[in-house]
Parts: C-alpha cells; sequence; structure tokens
C-alpha cells in the first residue's frame, strides 16, 4: 500500500536528522527526497521548533533547496521567520538572501542584506558579489552594476571570470557593444583573464550588429592568446558572416571546424539552413538537411520550420506542406510556428481554404494561436473579399484571445480603406486609442491614403499634423499620399508646398513624388 504524505514527510524529516551531523555528503540526497516545496516547508517548520536550535548550516540547506524550486518569496519568509527566532545567519544564509531579492528586483532590499553582511563582519565572496551584479543587470540597471564593480575593485576585492561575465552579458543585451568591448580589454590587463565564455558573449553581440569583420578579428586574437574557441565562437560567426551573405568566410569557418575537431551543433546548420533558404536554394538546403543527419545531428522542430518557410517564401507551399506532414515521422511535434508558418503561406498563395483548415486544426489539437496567427488569417481573409469572417476572427480575440496589437488593426483599417469605407477604418483608428494602442507611421499612412482616394483632403491633411502632435516622423509613403491626392483635387500650389518641405528636413523625394508632381503639371499643360 502507498504510504500517506505524512508518513513520506516523517521519514524524510527522520533520515534528515539522523543523517546530517553524521553522513554530511548524503545531504543532496535527502533534499530530493522533498516531493515539494510543502515537504520543504514543512520539515523547516519542524526543524524551527527544536530546542535547541539546529545548525545554520542544516536551514541553509532547506533554503537553497526551495529556491532552487523558483520560490524565492517562501524562502524570504522562511529566512525572517529564522530572523524572528534568534538563528545566526551564516555568509551562505545572507547570500541566499540577497539572491532571492535580486531576483524578484528588490534591489533595494538586496543592499539592505548586503549591508547586514559587512555589520557581522563577513567578507562578501564573489558568488554574493556577483548575485548583486546579475540583479541589477536583471532588472535594466546595468550602469550600476558598473558603479557597483568599480567600487568593489577600489575596496581590493578581485573579481573572477564569472562576475566579469556577469557584466559582460548584461551590456550586450542593451547594446552597449563598446562599453563591453572596453571592459574586456579592461580584464586583459588584470590577473583574471577573461576566458572563452566572455569572449563569446561579444564576438555574438558584434555578429548581431553586423561588425561581423570586428567579431572574426576578435576570433583571431584569441587564437594568438592559445585560448582555444569552441562551438558557440563558430556558430556565432557562422550566422554573422551568412546574415552578410560572406559565404567564402563561413566555409572557412566550417573547414576550421574540422581540423579543431569541432562538430556542427543543430543550432549551426539551422543557421545554415535558414541561410540557404533566404537565397532561393532550396535543393541546396535540403542537401544541407542531408548532410546534418549525416553528420549524426538529429533535426529540431526549428529545423522543419525553417524548411517549410524557406518553400513558403517562393510560393511552393505543396513541398511546404509535405514537410509539415513528414514532422510527426521523426517523433517531432509541431509548434504554432509551424502552423504559422503555413497558414501564411497559404493566405499569400490566396489558398484561404486550406489557411482556415489549419487554423481549425490548431483548435482541434489544443493548440493556442498567438496574435501572428489571428492578424495572417485576418489579412488572408480580407485580402479574398471574406470581410465576415475576418470581422468574426476580430471580434473573438478582443472577447476571448490574444489582443490585437497594431499590426492587426491597421490590416483591418486597410482593408475597410480600400473598399472606400474610411468610417469604419476611422472607428477602429478611435478604438485603437480606447485599447491602449499607440498608432503608428503605418497607421496614419493607411488613413491618410484612404481619406485622399476619398477626396476628404482637408481631414488628411489634419491627420499628417496630428502626427507631428504624437511625435511620428511622417515618411516618404506620407507625403506621396497627399501630393497625389492634393494633385488629384487640383490643389498643385499645395501639393507644391509639400514637395518643398520635403526638402527641407522631411523624408526623401524619391521617383514617385517627381512622376506624381509632372504628371499633373503636364495634364494642365504647365510643361517646362
Amino acid at each position: 500500500m502507498l504510504c500517506t504524505a505524512t508518513t513520506r514527510l516523517r521519514y524524510a524529516f527522520h533520515k534528515f536528522l539522523r543523517f546530517f551531523s553524521h553522513y554530511p555528503k548524503e545531504n543532496a540526497k535527502i533534499l530530493s527526497s522533498f516531493n515539494g516545496i510543502e515537504d520543504a516547508v514543512t520539515l523547516f517548520n519542524r526543524l524551527i521548533n527544536i530546542q535547541p536550535l539546529p545548525s545554520v548550516v542544516q536551514f541553509n540547506m532547506i533554503l537553497g533547496s526551495v529556491v532552487k524550486m523558483k520560490h524565492c518569496p517562501t524562502a524570504i519568509s522562511l529566512l525572517k521567520q529564522m530572523a524572528l527566532k534568534g538563528v545566526t545567519p551564516s555568509i551562505v544564509t545572507l547570500s541566499i538572501w540577497i539572491n532571492c531579492y535580486c531576483h524578484l528586483g528588490e534591489m533595494g532590499f538586496a543592499f539592505s542584506v548586503l549591508g547586514i553582511v559587512f555589520k557581522r563582519g563577513y567578507q562578501p565572496n564573489n558568488i554574493t558579489l556577483t548575485t548583486i551584479m546579475k540583479g541589477l543587470c536583471i532588472n535594466g540597471e546595468v550602469k550600476k552594476a558598473m558603479d557597483f564593480q568599480d567600487n568593489v575593485a577600489a575596496e581590493g576585492i578581485l573579481l573572477d571570470e564569472v562576475s566579469y561575465g556577469t557584466l559582460v552579458n548584461g551590456l550586450c543585451k542593451i547594446g552597449h557593444t563598446v562599453d563591453a568591448f572596453q571592459l574586456l580589454q579592461k580584464m586583459e590587463e588584470q590577473v583574471v583573464k577573461p576566458n572563452v565564455v566572455i569572449y563569446n558573449m561579444i564576438i555574438d553581440n558584434l555578429c548581431k550588429v553586423g561588425l561581423v569583420t570586428e567579431a572574426r578579428d576578435l576570433y583571431l586574437k584569441i587564437l594568438v592568446l592559445g585560448i582555444n574557441p569552441d562551438i558557440l565562437t563558430y556558430t556565432s560567426l557562422i550566422r554573422g558572416f551568412c546574415s552578410t551573405g560572406q559565404w567564402g568566410e563561413v566555409n572557412l569557418l566550417m573547414c576550421e571546424m574540422v581540423n579543431r575537431n569541432i562538430k556542427p551543433n543543430v543550432y549551426t546548420f539551422n543557421i545554415l539552413i535558414d541561410a540557404i533558404c533566404k537565397k532561393g536554394k532550396m535543393i541546396e538546403a535540403q542537401g544541407m538537411f542531408n548532410l546534418m543527419i549525416e553528420r549524426g545531428q538529429q533535426p529540431d522542430i526549428v529545423t522543419f520550420n525553417t524548411l517549410m518557410n524557406g518553400h513558403c517564401l517562393h510560393g511552393n507551399m505543396l513541398e511546404a506542406r509535405k514537410l509539415f506532414d513528414t514532422v510527426i515521422e521523426w517523433g517531432i511535434l509541431h509548434d504554432v510556428w509551424s502552423y504559422n508558418i503555413l497558414i501564411i503561406g497559404y493566405c499569400k498563395c490566396k489558398w484561404i481554404d486550406e489557411a482556415v483548415s489549419l487554423f481549425n486544426e490548431m483548435h482541434c489539437k489544443n493548440m493556442v494561436p498567438n496574435i501572428i496567427t489571428y492578424s495572417s488569417l485576418i489579412d488572408g481573409l480580407c485580402k479574398s473579399g471574406r470581410f465576415s469572417y475576418a470581422w468574426e476572427l476580430f471580434s473573438t480575440i478582443n472577447d476571448d484571445g490574444p489582443l490585437p496589437n497594431v499590426i492587426t488593426y491597421n490590416i483591418l483599417i486597410d482593408a475597410f480603406c480600400k473598399i472606400q469605407d474610411i468610417d469604419t477604418g476611422i472607428a477602429l483608428f478611435d478604438l485603437m486609442f480606447k485599447r491602449g494602442l499607440t498608432p503608428n507611421v503605418s497607421t496614419y499612412n493607411i488613413l491618410i491614403n484612404g481619406y485622399c482616394k476619398s477626396k476628404r483632403i482637408d481631414e488628411a491633411m489634419n491627420l499628417l499634423n496630428e502626427t507631428h502632435s504624437k511625435h511620428l516622423v511622417p515618411d516618404s509613403v506620407t507625403y506621396n499620399s497627399l501630393i497625389n491626392g492634393l494633385c488629384k483635387s487640383g490643389r498643385l500650389s499645395d501639393a507644391w508646398e509639400l514637395f518643398k518641405l520635403m526638402h527641407v528636413g522631411g523624408p526623401p523625394v524619391d521617383v514617385v513624388t517627381y512622376n506624381t508632381l509632372l504628371d499633373a503639371f503636364c495634364k494642365i499643360q504647365h510643361v517646362a
């Protein structure tokens, strides 16, 4: 017969007490016997009420287990109970407390606990200090983390690679590549040298912002320093050079990987397949897929989604559907993106019934469509003239579904403007504001174009003025729509004034602008 929860807990409790003092190496095994947060809390409550109180080490083990279960608020509550009961915290206890506050974004409290560390005469270790810096970075206060690091260094405390890595990662995530690079150079001059993990962070970030040559130079530098690059180094560089179309560099990197006996992983192959698909070379992409299998790498759902997307981009919907059906044979489950890719592809090819069928299939499989799914299908339905169904879907997500975003509204506003129902478009525009959404320049362009085609030029001009008040920057599409509308309404002088505004701090004048004005002047015989 199965043990009751109470019996299991009593057994774990006695086992904990029996083994702890004699067999400290068994601690992890004992803690793993917890069946959840309830067991851990109950065991803590039993220990806290024993007289004399057990060692703080025992409490630390339970607290560590609670934090690993991601129950930081519970851990903080237990820590406060310890303080009330007079348990003297160790540096480990206080570090756990700091860690909890950092994860919850309560950095003020985290620093208060750090103050207790110093007050008790403890020397904070690298783990404690790194936790503080990581907490600041996670909560968007990278500058404060840098200042904290400077203060720590001024006190003569030597940080380790993990500490510096935390700062480098924080700087990279907010796009401060230059600052991350400067911190790297600072490390190179100190006792603690950057390791491959830190170099990888900066190489990856340089590639993401398009500075692939600089990333390559840094890679060559670590070779000179005798640091061995790993799969992450090469994968970042390969992604960077793929994005810039420098296939010669990609081939060199692949050869260097082979020479160093570093095998490309599924992520590396996915990057290569994606880049080849975007070039439209689907036969080569399939060849790379086959090579991936030969090299012993199991494709994942990202691999299949990438190939499906490649076929969809080039209108090969039958091939895309074959891949979609093949996924199950590999024992891989579809995700929302698998469906989104096909739905978008079907809509672009105007195979709306197939798109609707896939959408219904998602519901049958209890898969929740996201706003991209809904927006894509609404767009396809509108473009095929099935407004009633599109409106039904829009109403559904407003009542019970993912909230529509600006793109969703823009799709519907554009559809109504194209059938010259500008008033419904304006009603949707007003609804956006009521729902707390901020229209973008595309929204205004759609409405301005709609007003112009309906010969409501003054209202279109009012919207132009509104873009300025909303701190939006009108683009060439905005001005071209207005100039075209003004010309067709015979207001050439106003059109000319807008044309001059484009030359003075406005968007660049393009071929469309010139052609519109030339056509208008030719029609009234104002040919030079």
